[in-house]
């Protein structure tokens, strides 16, 4: 309000605006991204390597199987004096078609949790887990079973089957690396 004695005050002009301050925020964390974990890669190639040194077994027994069949037999003939020969030809047979069964399975079921961690599905990761843990056992039971016939495979039962449980060890063991769980339950 103006008095007559005092002449309108004039507006002021308006005050600079002071400068910013300069500022960085940092992250507490690094922020995810939506990269593949290395240890997902390590595991797949070793998964990988697995079914390339189970198939590798399977040809070893396939090109020598009437020296692995004879192996066998004499084994199974030293352990049990008392059986038939029909009886330890039937040991055989029946130890040879259950492992390679077996191994089938195990390689169904491991490309169908390859799958499932590809798709990011945490299933995936006890998928592998599981067969895994029966891979390795089966691979030591291999080992156990054929060792006898390794000598007729130039060795090749003496030591990869350990190298397949090794191979399966080493890809189950990757997928609980630190940032494989972030990976996982962020969905693409």
């Amino acid at each position: 309000m103006t008095t007559p004695e005092q002449p309108p005050r004039r507006p002021e002009p308006p005050r600079p605006v002071p400068p910013r301050p300069e500022f960085a925020v940092t992250p507490l964390r690094a922020a995810p991204t939506d990269a593949t974990p290395k240890a997902v890669a390590v595991s797949l190639s070793a998964w990988v390597g697995s079914f390339v040194v189970l198939a590798g077994i399977a040809g070893a027994i396939a090109l020598d199987l009437g020296a692995v069949r004879d192996a066998l037999e004499a084994s199974v003939a030293a352990d049990n004096p008392g059986d038939s020969a029909t009886d330890i030809t039937d040991t055989v047979n029946l130890t040879l078609i259950g492992s390679g069964a077996i191994a089938v399975v195990l390689i169904l079921l491991g490309l169908l949790g390859i799958q499932l961690l590809r798709a990011r599905k945490p299933a995936g990761r006890i998928t592998l887990a599981v067969v895994g843990v029966l891979s390795a056992a089966g691979g030591v039971g291999l080992w156990t079973l054929l060792s006898d016939a390794g000598d007729a495979t130039a060795g090749v039962l003496q030591w990869a089957p350990l190298a397949y449980s090794a191979l399966v060890a080493v890809g189950v063991l990757a997928l609980f690396a630190p940032g494989v769980s972030p990976w996982l339950r962020r969905s693409r």
